[in-house]
């Protein structure tokens, strides 16, 4: 009978961190997830929706701009000819309430047109931003992608050190690998949605639908809450 030397018997305390070894690999394996990355700033800037918008926008900053000079014009006309009348006459009294109805109602159209602008200019933002998060989650799941982190492009040419430090510490990531980059993937499927879906021709109306904006199309857009 072979009798099994003390040397060459398996030293449980030498198994045992083995075996805690490959388990931790296994959980560490399982709980390994398939992870893409996204420059948002890219999309926001290159997608013809943002361009056309953006345009839109402009013109109509640039016609209330141009409404805005008319009704002062009136405004200093009419402060104009009523220094022209003698300020115990009636017609100077008539033509004062007159001036100050016209100058309230400036303010409150003024007021109103620019807080109505900047409504209408956030709803179209949030609706760019859920196309975007609606194309990432279609190619997300197409492509078993788990999750999906924004990166940023840093800056190289910022005017000082002191911006240039900020713009480092907000880095989300650190470093992607090329293959994992869905900017130029996304960007297209929006561009092909938007022009298929009418292009600016779908942007006539303001303001937007903020919980689906033209472009889109049905089952691509599921926004996190």
């Amino acid at each position: 009978m072979k009798i099994l030397r003390n040397h060459q018997r398996p030293n449980p305390l030498q198994i045992a961190p083995v075996i805690v070894f490959v388990l931790a690999a296994a959980q560490i394996a399982s709980a390994q997830s398939n992870i893409a990355v996204i420059d948002v700033a890219q999309v926001f800037e290159s997608y013809t929706m943002t361009r056309d918008l953006e345009s839109m926008f402009n013109a109509k900053r640039q016609e209330l701009s141009n409404e805005a000079e008319q009704r002062r014009t009136s405004i200093e006309q009419m402060r104009r000819g009523l220094a022209a009348f003698d300020p115990s006459s009636a017609d100077y009294i008539s033509r004062e309430q007159e001036l100050i109805r016209a100058e309230v109602d400036f303010q409150v159209w003024s007021t109103h047109s620019e807080q109505r602008l900047k409504t209408n200019h956030k709803q179209w933002l949030l609706a760019i931003y859920r196309n975007t998060q609606g194309a990432v989650a279609k190619l997300a799941n197409e492509r078993n992608f788990d999750l999906v982190l924004t990166f940023d492009r840093l800056a190289e040419d910022a005017p000082d050190s002191v911006t240039l430090r900020q713009q480092i510490l907000l880095q989300k990531v650190i470093y992607h690998n090329s293959r994992v980059d869905i900017t130029t993937e996304v960007l297209n499927r929006l561009n092909n949605e938007y022009k298929s879906g009418g292009g600016i021709r779908s942007l006539d109306a303001l303001p937007a639908n903020s919980k689906r904006a033209p472009g889109s199309k049905t089952g691509t857009m599921s926004p996190t809450p």
